[in-house]
């Protein structure tokens, strides 16, 4: 995102910041923001080791969860760390961003294998379409 911002802008050459917010769907501060970092500290930004998501402390619970009931969804979830006592100060969106990051890595429900249906030998059937 910041090398696109950078490429977009072109050391003033480019689009305004205005434009590239509107045509990103970010804020013209953040777009500031990331036109005033040079290399080194995007490398650092980018290398940061410290970044963790505040869910990450309940990964194992959530991923539990999703293991018994594949189907659970974010705010049910969300429920439930509440139940166990979690103190939670993060919002339904955040759950749900979370909780789907966390399908996409985690296979949490069988996997589905296609089979597929010769019933019929081609020219056998066809279809047709009656005006009403």
């Amino acid at each position: 995102m910041i090398h696109h911002i950078k490429s977009l802008y072109a050391d003033g050459d480019g689009q305004s910041i205005r434009a590239i917010a509107q045509q990103l769907g970010i804020s013209r501060n953040t777009v500031r923001k990331y036109l005033r970092l040079n290399e080194e500290q995007i490398g650092a930004r980018l290398d940061d080791p410290s970044r963790v998501k505040r869910l990450d402390h309940y990964r194992e619970q959530i991923i539990h969860q999703l293991q018994q009931f594949p189907r659970l969804s974010a705010v049910k979830v969300l429920r439930k760390l509440r139940a166990q006592g979690v103190e939670t100060t993060f919002s339904d969106r955040t759950v749900r961003r979370y909780i789907e990051e966390l399908k996409k890595t985690v296979a949490v429900k069988q996997p589905r294998y296609y089979m597929p249906v010769l019933d019929m030998v081609p020219g056998v059937q066809c279809q047709v379409l009656v005006p009403v």
